[in-house]
Order: structure tokens, then C-alpha cells, then sequence
């Protein structure tokens, strides 16, 4: 019997393609700016210049490329990501592909780096993804990660999703995130090891931080498994939803907006 198409669940790297496609906007507008800050935790301590090859892996946006190039000016510095309409997106100063994370389409030792920011947890196995990576490096390349550790919701995100849950908005099922795999050093470290990776180094930064009432809507009804919810709820709930939110919202003060979040930062070295 011939399969029907529309029976097809499909794998893990397509749900997240579609996912990112929906929102790549919003998360340019939105989120992109946040994590190049955080980025830095990377490029500020890893020699970056010298290399000739950078490769940013999952590079979304391409917001992270000129901090890239400004680290090594003479370097070529390629970004690649799963999603088409992210890339799309990307600074056309910059070579720019659509590309698998385990399946990479460069040849054997092509790179002095490897950059991936906030992108190793959407992979089901990482450890393939880095040995991936460390095939692309050359001898003595490096490779610099950024994921997320444990995170404090705000006040203020907690009673929007109680909105939610009050406006009867669906739960999402999909899962599109793997962040229990890689969330703290030790994790990390094992997994880089396992893919053949050498001197390597992580520890735990703390990120906080306090959108405006007006970030943390735009996000919540734009980003996320918030904007899931959001969008699942017919017109006249999304305005009751908006209708309390803005009373209770215009009451709380900045610290209800705070979000606490670790950041692991991990470099590793590729030997020979």
C-alpha cells in the first residue's frame, strides 16, 4: 500500500526548520540581538584571530557573522543553518548555507573554527553533531559552544502562561529541544570527549535579564511555545487574554519582568 504523505511525522530537523521559518522575523527582531551579546563570552576569550576559516554552525540570522569577522578580519568567515528562511535573512556580505549539522556539506579539515551559539540542543544525538563538527577542523582547530543550563522563569512569564492555560490555549507536543543532553559542563565535557575532542574547557555564566512590558509581550506572542499557544486561540480569546494581561502587567514592576538564566560557555581543541 502506498503511503500517504500527510500520514509522514516528520523528523526531528524538519520540525525545527518549520519552526524557526515561522518566526524567523520575530526572531531577528526579537531574540537575535540577545544572544550576540552572550556570544561574546565566546569570542572574547577564544583567539580568533589568525584563523582563516570560521564557520558558524546553525547561524540562524547570521546576526553573530560580524562579530565573527571582527575577531579575525581576514578570515572567511561561512554561516550554515537548517532553515531556509532564516538564512534568508542573513548579511549578503557573508557566504551564507542551508545545510544539516550532521551531515555537513564541507570537506575533511576546512576550518580553524567552529562557532555554535544556542544550537547543540536541537540535536537528538549532539555527540553526532560534534564529531561532525571535529571532521571539519582542522588538527589544532577549536571549537566554541554556547547552551542553555537551568533557567528562572519571571513573574511575569509564569502568569502569562496561566493566561493561557485560562483561555484553554493547547499544550504543544512537539518536541523540538534536547537541552537535558547538554545543560551543564559535565555534559558537555563528555560529549566532546566522546566525539573526539581534546583540552576541553566549561564553566557556567549567569545571564539576566529584564525586557520591557513591551519586549515581553512581543516575545510571548511571537516566539516560543508561547506563540504556539498564542496563535491556537480563536481571536476573541487572544483579546481577553491581551484584556487582563495589560491590567496586571502595567502593576508589576521591573524586577517581575527578570529572567535568570545559566549560559554554559565550552571550548575545545581538535588534536591531531
Amino acid at each position: 500500500m502506498t503511503e500517504d504523505p500527510s500520514d509522514v511525522v516528520p523528523g526531528p530537523g524538519l520540525r525545527i526548520a518549520r519552526h524557526y521559518a515561522s518566526e524567523a522575523e520575530a526572531y531577528r527582531d526579537l531574540w537575535a540581538p540577545v544572544l550576540v551579546r552572550l556570544a561574546r563570552w565566546l569570542t572574547d576569550e577564544t583567539a580568533l584571530r589568525g584563523a582563516r576559516r570560521i564557520l558558524d554552525l546553525g547561524c540562524g540570522v547570521g546576526a553573530l557573522l560580524p562579530l565573527l569577522r571582527d575577531g579575525s578580519p581576514e578570515a572567511m568567515v561561512v554561516g550554515l543553518d537548517r532553515t531556509q528562511a532564516m538564512v534568508a535573512l542573513g548579511p549578503r556580505a557573508f557566504p551564507l548555507l542551508v545545510g544539516d549539522a550532521v551531515a555537513l556539506p564541507f570537506r575533511d579539515r576546512s576550518f580553524d573554527a567552529v562557532v555554535t551559539t544556542f544550537m547543540l540542543f536541537h540535536l537528538p544525538d549532539p555527540t553526532a553533531g560534534l564529531a561532525e563538527a571535529r571532521r571539519v577542523l582542522r588538527p589544532g582547530g577549536w571549537i566554541g559552544l554556547l547552551t542553555w543550563g537551568s533557567q528562572r522563569d519571571s513573574r511575569a512569564r509564569t502568569r502569562w502562561v496561566e493566561d493561557l492555560h485560562a483561555e484553554g490555549a493547547a499544550e504543544v507536543d512537539e518536541k523540538l529541544a534536547w537541552h537535558e543532553l547538554v545543560d551543564t559542563p559535565r555534559k558537555l565535557k563528555g560529549r566532546l570527549r566522546a566525539a573526539g575532542f581534546s583540552n576541553v574547557n566549561s564553566r557556567v555564566e549567569m545571564f539576566v535579564e529584564r525586557p520591557s512590558r513591551a519586549e515581553f509581550v512581543a516575545r510571548r506572542t511571537n516566539l516560543g511555545s508561547c506563540r504556539y499557544r498564542w496563535e491556537a486561540l480563536p481571536e476573541e480569546g487572544r483579546r481577553a487574554l491581551l484584556g487582563r494581561a495589560g491590567q496586571w502587567l502595567m502593576k508589576m514592576s521591573s524586577e517581575d519582568f527578570e529572567e535568570e538564566s545559566e549560559v554554559v560557555v565550552t571550548v575545545a581543541r581538535r588534536g591531531e
